[in-house]
């Protein structure tokens, strides 16, 4: 067993470098993500809209996140941890910044629950990531110290958004902020896609397994 175990981790990318790339990707995906989760009531507040219909957009938006978040659990068992985790992160990227440009509570309904199915499939991602990069001697703790740059991200994230609406009036600049943390966060992401898919080609070789 030992030794299955030992074979294992050689066939893995160190730990070190997974737990210092994903810390990294998770710090700007939350940064991201924590923008909406955050300041989408107010941004509906400036929109002439009441507290209570801000608050049920965010309902909706963590409602329809319930099925996000078993889809894209799902989808990891069928493609793979890190491209269903890039899949999520993408689809939140791509979609963030628009909530500047909703103006009517019925789009912000209909924006919320696309975005909110997509974003909801990230840490579901990152969980599963996780488990398969590292090996179980060190699961846990490379668990805990990238998820610890999670809440570091969202407290960057929520910040840097009231800061930006304090200085410019409006909330432009803080979405766009959370728009490029997430393709920063991508490609990241997406380097370390690209290694594991090298690793993987060089122990299939034979005589490297």
């Amino acid at each position: 067993m030992q030794q299955s175990d030992a074979a294992e981790e050689e066939n893995r990318l160190p730990t070190g470098t997974v737990v210092l790339r994903m810390s990294a990707a998770i710090t700007l995906c939350c940064i991201c993500m924590s923008v909406p989760l955050m300041h989408l009531v107010p941004l509906i507040q400036d929109r002439g809209f009441s507290a209570e219909q801000a608050g049920s957009v965010i309902f909706v938006m963590l409602l329809v996140a319930i099925i996000g978040r078993l889809s894209f659990g799902m989808l990891a068992d069928r493609i793979g941890a890190l491209p269903a985790y890039m899949t999520a992160t993408a689809w939140m990227t791509l979609m963030v910044f628009g909530f500047i440009f909703v103006q009517n509570i019925g789009s912000f309904y209909a924006y919320a629950v696309i975005y909110g199915f997509g974003y909801a499939g990230v840490m579901t991602g990152v969980l599963v990531s996780i488990r398969m990069l590292t090996p179980p001697s060190r699961r846990a703790s490379a668990l805990g110290i990238v998820t610890m740059f999670g809440w570091f991200g969202h407290a960057i994230g929520g910040y840097q958004g009231g800061l930006l609406y304090d200085l410019t009036g409006n909330y432009t600049a803080a979405y766009a902020v959370a728009a490029l943390a997430g393709i920063l966060n991508l490609i990241i992401v997406s380097s370390l896609f690209r290694k594991t898919q090298r690793l993987d080609r060089m122990t299939a070789l034979p005589g490297t397994a």
